[in-house]
């Protein structure tokens, strides 16, 4: 027993000391960096929250700010028009072909089931296809000239209710020849036009 004891000495004291190394490791190594890992987890997570926490902050302003200028804009926002409001509209569309250097004037039109029924137009088939079917139909009759015509069709483009420009048929106003210019684009620029546009705005239902 002795000889296999001082034989085998060194594989006998490496062996108990790799089993004491594994039961250190296993008992106090693994559930030391369980904690070390779960520690970690915790600062990390409290890092994401306390980042979240400062993002919705941040945005605070942000989202006031929003709500404010929706609700600077709200109106703007309204598109469609108040069935009581067919006056109002029209003086607003006589006040843009004042700014613009038109003179104007109106002719309300046949709603596009009467019209379809009386004749069939171009216009009667366009209205009868529109995907909004409440709306006032009305033709406006300009006389200017082709920047005036241009210029009076892009605020209406731009008007606060919204408005269809559907077709326009534009004629020339026949003028003296002593009085045509000699530039030939100020000459197209200036030459007096009558235009017929056909319109529609839509209305609250």
């Amino acid at each position: 027993m002795k000889d296999f004891l001082n034989k085998n000495k060194i594989i006998l004291i490496t062996s108990i000391y790799l089993i004491l190394a594994g039961l250190f490791f296993y008992f106090l190594i693994i559930p030391l960096k369980g904690k070390i890992n779960g520690k970690a987890s915790e600062i990390q997570q409290e890092k994401i929250d306390q980042d979240i926490t400062k993002k919705k902050i941040m945005t605070v302003p942000v989202i006031e700010k929003d709500y404010q200028k929706y609700k600077e804009n709200e109106e703007n926002l309204n598109v469609l028009m108040e069935p009581s409001q067919e006056v109002e509209f029209i003086k607003g569309l006589e006040a843009l072909a004042e700014e613009t250097n038109n003179k104007v004037e109106f002719k309300i039109q046949e709603s596009a089931k009467d019209e379809s029924k009386n004749k069939k137009t171009e216009n009667a088939d366009i209205k009868s296809k529109l995907a909004y079917n409440n709306f006032l139909s009305m033709q406006v009759a300009l006389e200017g000239n082709y920047q005036s015509l241009i210029n009076f069709i892009h605020k209406v483009e731009n008007y606060k209710k919204y408005v269809n420009i559907l077709s326009i048929r534009i004629e020339k106003i026949s003028i003296d020849e002593g009085a045509k210019s000699s530039n030939k684009e100020n000459e197209v620029k200036n030459e007096a036009l009558n235009s017929i546009l056909d319109i529609v705005v839509y209305i609250k239902k």
